[in-house]
């Protein structure tokens, strides 16, 4: 079965057995976001864990397997979702001053995306709407000069 056939059938299930992603990642002991990425092939699990999630989700053999798969991070961004939509839009308006700030903070470098963590949360605005909010931590990487 090819990837996306995978990563729809393991999402059905979840949905059918009503687990939240918050649920898969507390039975792995991993942060919701990360598993979030796992179960939607952006990630990999260790093959225990992904026994872990095959237990708690019923899957099939080829569907544990493929938790564990090294991913191909080949996807684009579907710029017509909306929510991706917003937070491209976030990056081209901040963006180069987030770069700027960053600069004057570390100096030349880059934040990783490989030694890095995401965490998202629902929080309460001051006028009492829900509001989203979310983190982006990652390791400062120097530029080096040769």
């Amino acid at each position: 079965m090819e990837k996306a056939a995978v990563r729809k059938a393991i999402k059905a299930q979840r949905l059918n057995k009503k687990v939240t992603i918050a649920e898969v990642a507390k039975t792995v002991g991993k942060n919701p976001t990360f598993v979030a990425a796992a179960l939607n092939g952006n990630h990999r699990l260790s093959p225990e864990e992904a026994g872990k999630v095959g237990k708690l989700l019923d899957l099939d053999k080829e569907q544990i397997s493929s938790l564990s798969a090294f991913p191909v991070r080949a996807d684009f961004p579907n710029a017509t979702d909306p929510f991706k939509y917003r937070l491209l839009e976030v990056i081209g308006v901040y963006g180069d001053s987030m770069r700027e700030m960053a600069n004057e903070m570390f100096g030349d470098g880059i934040m990783s995306a490989i030694d890095f963590t995401l965490d998202m949360e629902k929080v309460t605005g001051s006028q009492g709407e829900a509001r989203c909010k979310i983190t982006l931590n990652g390791k400062w990487l120097e530029y080096k000069t040769f």
